[in-house]
């Protein structure tokens, strides 16, 4: 392997280290943004209790996925791009129904932080799609 592509896969790296925690940083603001503007679901379906430890379940696998990522297996890489892509349509959902409604407290709370979700995910989605480990 030469010098160079090594250098680029320790760039590509960090990079992926540093955007991941900005975009598990942009979910876990995303949830605290969706409590607080009373996200319809939260207030008509689960109630804010059962809305927050489910939200919460679920922000452990990225985390989970993180730790496998920066072990390189392969596998968490595809799933974190799953990952990514899921954060980017999730903010892209909000910040849509917020504009077609109107509606944000009571309704579809959440679309400031979607924006950083957007904006994070896809860039942490290039770098995880252009890193992706060969198969061993």
């Amino acid at each position: 392997m030469g010098t160079h592509i090594i250098i680029k896969h320790y760039m590509h790296k960090n990079k992926i280290i540093i955007f991941y925690l900005l975009l598990l940083l942009f979910h876990v603001a995303h949830v605290f943004e969706e409590a607080w503007g009373h996200f319809w679901i939260m207030d008509s379906i689960f109630g804010p209790g059962r809305f927050l430890a489910l939200n919460w379940l679920l922000l452990c696998i990225p985390f989970v996925l993180f730790y496998f990522t920066l072990n390189e297996k392969r596998w968490a890489y595809i799933l974190s791009i799953v990952y990514a892509g899921i954060m980017i349509l999730n903010g892209i959902g909000h910040n849509i129904a917020t504009l077609v409604t109107g509606r944000y407290f009571g309704g579809f709370a959440g679309g400031f932080t979607g924006i950083g979700l957007i904006i994070i995910g896809t860039i942490l989605f290039y770098y995880l799609k252009s890193s992706l480990p060969l198969r061993h």
